[in-house]
């Protein structure tokens, strides 16, 4: 079992006004400072106690502010959703399943999920943003709901250790689709939830999204999705072809720290294991 405390469903003291508002580490105000302050104070004014109490982490306001382009109706809209969701979704019973006293059904189903490493969380770009791994390929369930809780495992997982190595807010995704064919692509239903979860639950969370060996078949895959991604998140993917792979992912991290598929130089990296990978702290990665 693991030593980080579980999280608390109690009512928490409120958060400091500087707290919520930008500047924090690594990213950059999208308003000036008073609209930004005034549109979180516009959001907190419209959550309920319970919903206060719900948000996971002190910027999660602002995000949503700055995802809706400063539309302050909207980001209450979308930031309520969310918060409905991880309570609906079970998040927190997600993310502690591996804690002492943690949900042993959820457990099971996330240890069943990972056996394949299909996600999972290895090392930092140079700024110490996690890099969270996507292997398609390994696909090994299809139960989609459990799917989607793995998913949120390790992204919360890629979010946590983030925080803990740099304070960052974003993580990178490294998305491999060697082995990738049509017969194994996932049902677009999984798709979408997959996206849903990635831009409206988890705004401004994602910093790069690496499309690594993608066959040619990829590109009608590619064309289904396509029209299901905002344009934002367009712009953070770069898609990454035998020799410039190296070439595009070195722009950011070092080489000798990620895996062959991103254009890894190193041979230092441990083979994953899901247990290993599973018993490790919350924040850690392998």
């Amino acid at each position: 079992s693991q030593s980080q405390s579980k999280p608390q469903s109690q009512s928490k003291p409120a958060m400091p006004s500087e707290k919520l508002l930008p500047p924090f580490k690594g990213e950059n105000s999208m308003f000036e400072k008073d609209v930004e302050k005034k549109g979180v104070e516009a959001m907190l004014a419209a959550l309920t106690d319970d919903e206060k109490n719900a948000l996971p982490d002190e910027h999660m306001p602002i995000r949503h502010f700055r995802a809706e382009n400063g539309d302050v109706k909207l980001a209450i809209q979308k930031i309520k959703a969310a918060l409905a969701w991880r309570r609906d979704f079970e998040v927190d019973r997600i993310v502690s399943c591996f804690q002492e006293g943690g949900d042993h059904e959820m457990r099971d189903i996330i240890s069943q999920e990972n056996d394949s490493g299909k996600i999972y969380v290895r090392g930092f770009d140079n700024d110490g943003r996690a890099a969270m791994y996507m292997r398609p390929h390994l696909e090994n369930t299809n139960n989609e709901t459990n799917n989607m809780r793995h998913l949120v495992y390790n992204l919360e997982k890629a979010i946590a250790c983030t925080r803990n190595k740099s304070g960052y807010e974003k993580v990178n995704l490294m998305i491999d689709f060697e082995g990738f064919t049509l017969s194994k692509a996932p049902p677009m239903s999984t798709s979408k939830f997959t996206l849903d979860i990635l831009q409206k639950h988890y705004p401004e969370r994602m910093f790069k999204a690496y499309v690594l060996n993608p066959p040619f078949v990829f590109r009608t895959f590619w064309a289904i999705i396509k029209p299901f991604i905002d344009p934002v998140t367009k712009e953070k993917i770069e898609f990454c072809h035998g020799k410039n792979t190296a070439k595009i992912v070195e722009q950011r991290f070092n080489l000798t720290t990620v895996e062959k598929c991103a254009g890894g130089q190193g041979d230092n990296l441990k083979e994953f294991k899901s247990s290993e990978y599973l018993a490790i702290q919350f924040s850690d990665t392998l």
